[in-house]
């Protein structure tokens, strides 16, 4: 139980420490949408930094309030010293609050307002618009992604910003002297999880509120003394600390409640999930987008399960191909391919489109739909035997299989690949004339720089002999050759021609790639499409493999007379994986159209690394320990964190100290109060109707009562001198009350002449 009515520091210190915890709780309940990262840290520190700094304030104008009231009291101006505290206490949580408000903006500034993820303590115009830009940037996130996102210096920025903007209100309110209505602002982090994923934690739930509930038991810190003393008597007193017990006890239970619900309804499956039914419809699918934008940065995948297979042969397949794109205008692409029209089909019926051919020996494959939702169905990139239950149709031009009803959760289906048996000497021996059915594939979009990417291409690969060589080249410059990071963090949103900024920058991920090896070839007059789908997934420990958001990718396809649509890989190998066989003539595998699935996570680094192979390593790291680096803050600022913490720390300790040894100054509330104490003691106690003008009187006929001797008149004179001092404070407009010598005097006299009064006996 927190003590009622002590001093503005105890009060003060007492109210900061309950909102910090209140909304440090309710900040991880962002969890649930921000998967976990240093982030965390970062709003952990600078909520106790901001909440220090508004405490700190807020006490230092509040003693300085009590100390110009005493003084004007000791001056006689009780009327007008209460008034200057009243407005004084006001003015403290409004200095208080703008306070926070320039430490957390300088917090965050300082935090994310640098190139990188480095602390920055100095700030400037440049930090303020890296601020800007990062905002933006997480707008444009929140507007795409599914739950949980990435926490990228974006979504990371946003995330700490709010939570102290949150602070600063639920800390504003606590010191304006409205505990009750603190807790509302706390709804605002609550928001996200409850309307995405339909929950909350329940120790955030039982933190946040207990914290909220034990706030009401503080009193709230004002700086009136001449009211202090009526709040210090014996049944104030009493009914305070009932009130305190009331609210802790009631905070106890909702927290033992909140435990034993969100226990039961884990544990009865009809129960589970109601909260989330009660409040949202969540969307716990992921689905393609069907356009690509090379300006926008790798946004987080969600890691929810896509879906899962299992190999006959216990091999993994390919990439699983949801859809192909075509048109490109220089920054997005779309569909733009006429349909083939839709044919039905058979378990028996082999769909590739028209002159693939299918030669090598049928591989099954068993799989089973997650949390995907979409109109097509992924599949091998092979030919294949597709048996699967549903209104599904097969569009021969584009290679897909759609459906009305779209994927459903759980829905199994099978696919038996044929493979077409790729070689480089295979691709090589193929005729590089058009055909018919490439047509509309080497449009290359009209942008500012067409034809230095071209002159780029005839560089790289313009001499190669065949169609084969000349696309080989042009992946292995992109993929190991030149310089190229893979980088998901890369941005070209102030670009006019992405192709060709991402060739002089060498930064980009999955998308800049692929559609700049589909630009350069289509350049050289080779027919290129793009293909997106999902890397082959990992092993899931039971002999299967499961493929989740995070494995969404995108890769370029190249058309050879006679062979079909071939996939080529230009990402490097730390997002997929080793080159197929037939991409790659220097390996001397056999034939393969399967890379292995040792590759990294979809954002592997926070960081691009300088080179492929170190960037690999990295990423190896990171998903093999599926940690977190944290490593955002220089050894020195954790030095300076810890010099200052200690600092208001040790300042803290003073002040209370100091306050606990100071001298009180007597005043009329405090003799009458001293009184009353005295009289409490010997069982004489006035009734709650009794008013200070009647109460000599009272007091007066219960020592003639009990004594059998009325009061001598002396000591009745100064017990209703200190009883008229104690009502002029409380009501009157304007009073000059006894100094506090006088009042000292005159109460330890009282007291002694009470005492001896009521040791006599009747």
């Amino acid at each position: 139980m927190i003590p009622a009515h002590r001093g503005p520091l105890v009060r003060t210190v007492a109210s900061g420490v309950l909102v910090a915890i209140a909304v440090i709780a309710s900040m991880h309940a962002l969890r649930l949408v921000i998967d976990p990262g240093p982030w965390l840290t970062a709003g952990t520190t600078g909520v106790l930094l901001v909440s220090t700094t508004t405490c700190v304030v807020r006490y230092l104008l509040l003693r300085t309030a009590v100390d110009r009231a005493a003084a004007r009291r000791a001056a006689g101006q009780g009327a007008s010293a209460d008034r200057a505290a009243d407005r004084a206490a006001g003015g403290a949580s409004f200095i208080a609050t703008a306070a926070g408000l320039v430490v957390a903006v300088w917090f965050v500034l300082a935090r994310y307002g640098g190139p990188g993820q480095r602390f920055e303590p100095f700030v400037g115009p440049d930090s303020v618009e890296q601020v800007l830009e990062r905002f933006r940037q997480a707008t444009e996130l929140m507007n795409t992604q599914v739950a949980p996102v990435d926490p990228g210096p974006a979504i990371s920025m946003v995330a700490v910003g709010g939570t102290l903007l949150v602070l600063l209100v639920v800390d504003s309110l606590a010191g304006a002297r409205m505990p009750g209505f603190a807790g509302v602002p706390l709804l605002l982090l609550w928001t996200p999880p409850l309307t995405l994923i339909g929950d909350v934690p329940w120790p955030v739930f039982v933190i946040s509120v207990t914290a909220m509930l034990l706030l009401l038991t503080v009193d709230p810190v004002g700086v009136t003394p001449g009211r202090r003393g009526d709040s210090e008597s014996a049944a104030v007193r009493r009914a305070q600390r009932f009130r305190s017990g009331i609210t802790a006890l009631t905070s106890v239970a909702v927290a033992a409640t909140s435990l034993g619900v969100a226990t039961g309804m884990a544990a009865l499956p009809a129960l589970a999930g109601t909260w989330n039914q009660l409040i949202s419809t969540p969307s716990d699918t992921v689905e393609l987008s069907s356009e690509l934008d090379m300006r926008q940065p790798l946004s987080a995948r969600s890691g929810n399960t896509v879906l899962t297979y299992t190999m006959a042969d216990g091999e993994p397949t390919g990439p699983l191909r949801v859809m192909t794109l075509t048109a490109f205008d220089g920054v997005q692409t779309n569909r733009n391919v006429p349909t083939g029209g839709l044919a039905d089909f058979d378990a028996s019926t082999v769909l590739a489109p028209p002159g693939e051919g299918a030669t090598g020996q049928g591989r099954q494959m068993d799989v089973q739909i997650g949390q995907l939702d979409g109109s097509e169905l992924p599949l091998p990139l092979e030919p294949r035997r597709v048996d699967v239950d549903g209104d599904w149709a097969y569009d021969p031009l584009r290679d897909e299989v759609r459906g009305g009803e779209g994927t459903q959760q759980g829905a199994p289906y099978t696919v038996e690949i044929v493979d077409r048996g790729l070689t480089p000497e295979l691709l090589r021996a193929v005729p590089s004339g058009g055909d018919p059915r490439s047509a509309g594939y080497t449009e290359v979009p009209d942008t500012e720089h067409r034809d230095d990417i071209a002159d780029y291409a005839q560089r790289v690969a313009g001499d190669a002999p065949t169609r084969f060589d000349a696309v080989v080249a042009l992946q292995n410059h992109l993929r190991s050759g030149a310089g190229f990071v893979y980088n998901p963090d890369a941005d070209y949103r102030g670009s006019s021609d992405t192709v060709w900024d991402f060739l002089q920058n060498k930064e980009g991920y999955c998308t800049q790639y692929a559609l700049s090896m589909m630009v350069m070839a289509r350049s050289l007059d080779i027919p290129a499409r793009i293909g997106v789908g999902w890397l082959p997934g990992r092993p899931d420990g039971t002999g299967g493999y499961r493929v989740t958001g995070q494995d969404s990718h995108a890769w370029p396809e190249i058309y050879f007379p006679s062979v079909g649509w071939v996939r080529f890989e230009p990402t490097p190998q730390v997002q997929t994986g080793p080159l197929p066989a037939y991409a790659n003539p220097t390996t001397g595998n056999a034939p393969s159209a399967s890379p292995t699935p040792s590759r990294a996570p979809e954002v592997p680094t926070q960081q691009p690394s300088e080179r492929p192979d170190e960037s690999e390593a990295a990423a190896t790291q990171s998903a093999s320990g599926n940690q977190v680096s944290d490593q955002t803050l220089p050894g020195w600022a954790w030095v300076v964190a810890v010099i200052v913490a200690l600092g208001v720390l040790g300042g803290a300790a003073w002040l209370l100290l100091r306050r606990r040894t100071e001298v009180e100054e007597l005043d009329p509330e405090r003799a009458w109060a001293r009184v009353l104490a005295l009289l409490a003691e010997r069982e004489v106690r006035l009734g709650p109707s009794v008013t200070l003008r009647r109460a000599p009187a009272v007091i007066a006929d219960e020592i003639r009562t009990r004594t059998g001797a009325p009061l001598p008149d002396d000591v009745a004179e100064r017990l209703t001198a200190l009883a008229d001092a104690a009502e002029d404070e409380r009501y009157a407009r304007a009073s000059t009350p006894p100094s506090a010598a006088e009042l000292e005097e005159l109460t330890t006299s009282v007291t002694a002449e009470l005492t001896e009064a009521l040791a006599r006996k009747a």
